[in-house]
């Protein structure tokens, strides 16, 4: 089944026949001190980006990782996408980027939010032309 097939939940796709987390997603359960671990790093990045210490995006991108992990979804893409508008690049954030907002539009089609799968729509949209902007300025 294609793209749309399993957006609109037609019979037979994916997302009508399994509830399976994508795949793609490395969310997988942390024990307590992998979590604590985890948010500890989550705060020395805080507090270098805020020093201004190392390479902005990069601690942005790594803060995206470790938002992941532990689940916060939305503080991932926050993070992947600063650290993508200050290093235009396909790479980590790029690619993370990609797989959130597919995940999100996911779970906007299962709940049958339809301003939901609209903003994540946009949300690939506007990837997608940045997308070709690097490519344009890579060639």
């Amino acid at each position: 089944m294609g793209f749309l097939d399993r957006l609109l939940g037609r019979p037979g796709s994916p997302s009508t026949t399994t509830t399976k987390p994508t795949p793609e997603l490395d969310v997988t359960e942390l024990d307590d001190a992998e979590r604590e671990a985890a948010a500890s790093r989550v705060a020395e990045i805080q507090q270098s980006l805020a020093a201004g210490e190392g390479e902005s995006w990069e601690l942005h991108q790594e803060a995206g990782i470790l938002h992941e992990r532990l689940g916060d979804l939305d503080a991932a893409i926050t993070e992947h996408e600063t650290a993508l508008a200050e290093h235009t690049q396909y790479g980590e954030s790029y690619n993370r980027l990609m797989t959130l907002y597919n995940t999100k539009l996911s779970q906007s089609s299962a709940a049958g939010d339809g301003e939901g799968i609209n903003a994540w729509m946009s949300k690939i949209d506007e990837l997608l032309a940045t997308s070709k902007r690097i490519m344009r300025e890579n060639y």
